[in-house]
């Protein structure tokens, strides 16, 4: 600027015409003029810059509407920089009317705004406003890219709006935008959100260059997918490898989830190597808890320990443990780890850890321990969120403590649906159906209104204590309160009608749903199959297939065993093909339910080709093998398939046991089923149970051992003994032991036999040995105790007199 004004001051001295006065005077004002254009311009830059930072840090909606005030007033309304930042705050503060507003100042043509907008809505949790605004981009005809499509499609997901995402999905089509890996990797979660699992694999080859965000996606994709197809995330990663594409964090977080759903230790211990030997997710708290789920879900608990002692152990990965024993059934070992976690490892527990070992406690009705934490909780000044309001009304309910329950549910300033279910849910478990009624008239008078998870646990209830009354009453309350039309409500019902023996209502309720899930049919099918409809089963399962419903494993285990009641093989071979095509047979409780299913049609052969094939057996498997050669007398196979076990480190259960002691006394095995009842307790820590005494007495009955059937059951820790000594008593009359038989009748008659058949057997064992007088003594008072033994018929008489 000093060299300009000094120009001019040579100018004005060197005029000398008029001309030149006035052509100077001219480029005076250009420059001035240009000066104060940069004045301006610098001074919008810096009102720009000061009001982008006040808009970043507004907190209130008062404050930000004084800020656009002040944009107003500087002349920068339509500037579309300030004006996005402005809509995007207004969004986030919750103001849309404002929001919209700003939008429509600065709306224009430039598709980038709108992109920016529409990530701003979604961010700010308003997916309905991303869709509005593609409505409106394409009734304007303003076009959309990749960007725009990605958005609206993640806006889908969160509506959970399939129909709408399919549109989209055409649109992207339409502009050959299918084959971006964003929009692919969008198209992959919306479909695998919604459960639409055959569009998967579809959508992820249109992706022309799949990069490793692809293949994550594909792979989590199936990770929300608790089923058996997820078996084909472990190809995709190992094309992904093939690719040279390094498996990151979050694929290995995601194959990690699909192992712990399928139950696959073999493919999550080898994710878990990859993770070491590639220093993937070194002190990593998400991919930590993910190994140990995995190995907790998997029952592999001393892996799971392992991994907690060797890291840091956070507090999530504690609560995936608890949570998995939990889950597995080993509650007691979760309220154990509470210990560990707590004094050994030194990690704070939080409400999620209580609220797991509550449940545990709950499972196993360990009050003192539920009250001592809820003790530390009065201690330590916790304060008691909803979570653990709730884990404790539990536990009390469960424990029969329900006034406890109930004293702790009225301390609750703040109370919502979930702890009302939970209060009424603990009255229906104390046979308190009144109260729970009751309940929930109050609930409904304190203006909160009772959802979808109320209807729903006061349908279990009733359905579980096959209270048919009360069970219509809440059908009907569901009509009038418009829960009738929710899909989730009407299996509940068709549930409850099929359990309490009302198969044609249940029949009812399926037909007038007019969108069936695998639910719908699945119920149907087990109340079919449960009732004796064996037949009905078989045909729903085939129309179920017919309407285009693929079935799980539920469902086809319910299809085996009504096929393997009617001795349907050929119906039988038919579903093993299902599940051989749908790569079903890697689950392991549809292999084991069809390899019982075809020894009861009498095809051993291809129940032992079944076991043979799968690559991993589990326990049930190992009994389901073994009890398919018992039912067919080969007791050489099953004391091998036991060796066996035992070789391979496979601990039996109780259904083992009495698989093989069954044989062994049926087969007269009085040495080999000596030392396997002995190693129940000494080598496996399996307590026996009333059938393991049973079968051990019949098997020394039928040797004539009868003084050592009556020491083991001396010995034994049962509380009913009396079938047991009946089957021995029997024994002592076939072989002619009185004075064993005396002994057992002097203590069955101690204990006031129920039975009608006990008073039987005595007498005939008295009118054996010729004492009449005691023979009539014990008719006698059989018919003081008002026991009478009702007369056998056979199911061709009852046949018969219905016919006539």
């Amino acid at each position: 600027m000093m060299t300009i004004s000094i120009i001019l001051r040579n100018l004005a001295g060197n005029t000398s015409s008029k001309f030149d006065k006035i052509a100077m005077l001219k480029l005076r004002r250009r420059l001035s003029g240009s000066t104060a254009d940069k004045n301006s311009c610098s001074s919008k830059i810096c009102s720009f810059d000061k009001f982008a930072s006040l808009i970043q840090g507004c907190a209130d909606v008062r404050f930000l509407k004084k800020i656009h005030g002040r944009v107003f007033t500087h002349g920068l309304c339509r500037d579309v920089i300030v004006g996005s930042k402005i809509l995007s705050w207004y969004a986030n503060l919750g103001a849309l009317p404002e929001s919209r507003l700003v939008f429509q100042k600065i709306a224009s043509d430039d598709l980038s705004l709108w992109n920016s907008t529409m990530v701003d809505y979604f961010r700010a949790g308003y997916p309905e406003e991303v869709i509005i605004l593609y409505k409106r981009l394409k009734l304007h005809q303003i076009g959309f890219d990749g960007k725009t499509i990605t958005f609206v499609l993640k806006s889908c997901t969160e509506l959970k709006n399939l129909s709408l995402g399919k549109g989209v999905h055409v649109d992207s089509l339409k502009l050959c935008l299918s084959g971006d890996k964003f929009v692919g990797s969008s198209l992959i979660g919306l479909y695998s959100k919604l459960g639409r699992v055959d569009d998967l694999q579809g959508v992820f080859k249109e992706i022309i260059n799949k990069d490793i965000i692809a293949y994550t996606s594909m792979i989590t994709g199936y990770s929300d997918i608790v089923d058996s197809i997820a078996w084909n995330a472990f190809e995709i990663a190992i094309d992904m490898l093939q690719n040279n594409l390094e498996v990151n964090r979050v694929t290995l977080v995601s194959l990690l989830k699909i192992a712990a759903n399928l139950g696959a230790l073999k493919e999550g211990k080898s994710l878990h190597c990859y993770s070491i030997r590639r220093a993937i997710g070194v002190s990593d708290d998400i991919l930590e808890t993910s190994i140990v789920n995995l190995y907790t879900r998997c029952g592999a608990y001393q892996s799971a320990t392992a991994v907690l002692r060797n890291s840091k152990g956070t507090v999530a990965s504690w609560n995936a443990m608890l949570s998995g024993l939990a889950r597995a059934g080993q509650s007691f070992n979760a309220i154990q780890y509470l210990s560990a976690m707590m004094h050994d490892h030194k990690v704070t527990p939080d409400s999620v850890t209580f609220a797991n070992v509550l449940s545990a406690c709950a499972e196993l009705c360990y009050f003192r321990i539920a009250a001592s934490i809820h003790a530390y909780f009065i201690r330590r000044f916790m304060p008691v969120d909803v979570v653990l309001a709730t884990a404790l009304i539990e536990v009390y309910s469960k424990c029969t403590r329900i006034m406890r329950s109930r004293h702790l549910f009225d301390q609750l300033i703040i109370k919502d649906a979930v702890c009302y279910n939970a209060m009424m849910y603990g009255y229906l478990q104390n046979e308190m159906a009144n109260e729970a009624t009751y309940l929930l008239k109050c609930m409904m008078a304190e203006g909160i209104t009772p959802d979808f998870a109320t209807v729903l646990s006061l349908l279990a209830a009733f359905a579980d204590q096959r209270d048919l009354v009360r069970g219509r009453w809440i059908h009907g309350y569901a009509i009038r309160h418009g829960f009738g039309s929710d899909v989730d409500v009407k299996n509940q019902i068709l549930y409850m009608y099929s359990v309490c023996g009302k198969v044609t209502a249940a029949r009812a309720m399926f037909d007038s749903l007019e969108k069936k899930n695998l639910v719908s049919w699945t119920t149907m099918m087990k109340g079919c199959l449960s009732n004796g409809h064996v037949d009905e089963v078989v045909q729903l399962f085939q129309v179920m297939q017919k309407h285009g419903e693929k079935p799980d494993c539920i469902s086809l285990i319910t299809a085996v065993q009504a096929s393997a009641d009617r001795g349907h093989l050929n119906s039988l071979k038919q579903i093993h093909c299902f599940v051989y095509r749908s790569l079903l047979e890697k689950d392991k409780i549809t292999a084991n339910s069809l390899i019982s299913a075809y020894a009861k049609c009498g095809r051993l052969d291809l129940s032992i080709n079944l076991f043979c094939s799968l690559d991993y057996r589990n326990l049930d498997t190992w009994n389901a093998m073994i009890s398919a050669y018992a039912m067919h007398g080969f007791y050489i196979n099953v004391l091998n398939m036991f060796k066996q076990m035992e070789e391979e480190n496979i601990h039996p259960d109780e259904l083992t046991f009495s698989t093989v002691l069954t044989v062994c006394s049926h087969a007269g095995l009085v040495e080999d089923a000596w030392r396997i009842f002995n190693s129940m307790t000494s080598v496996y820590s399996v307590l026996p149970q009333e059938e393991h005494y049973g079968c051990m007495v019949d098997l020394l009955g039928r040797a004539g051992q009868l003084e050592d059937g009556y020491k083991i059951l001396k010995i034994s820790n049962l509380k009913d003994k009396s079938s047991i000594l009946c089957a021995l008593l029997s024994a002592c009359r076939t072989h002619g032991n009185t004075e064993l038989a005396h002994a057992i009748i002097k203590e069955l008659l101690e204990h006031g036999p129920q039975n009608p058949g006990i008073y039987a057997l005595i007498s005939e064992v008295y009118a054996q040995e010729g004492q009449w007088n005691a023979f009539a003594n014990t008719r006698a008072r059989a018919n003081l105790s008002g026991l009478k033994k009702h007369p056998g018929s056979s199911l061709i008489e009852s046949m018969e007199q219905g016919m006539w």
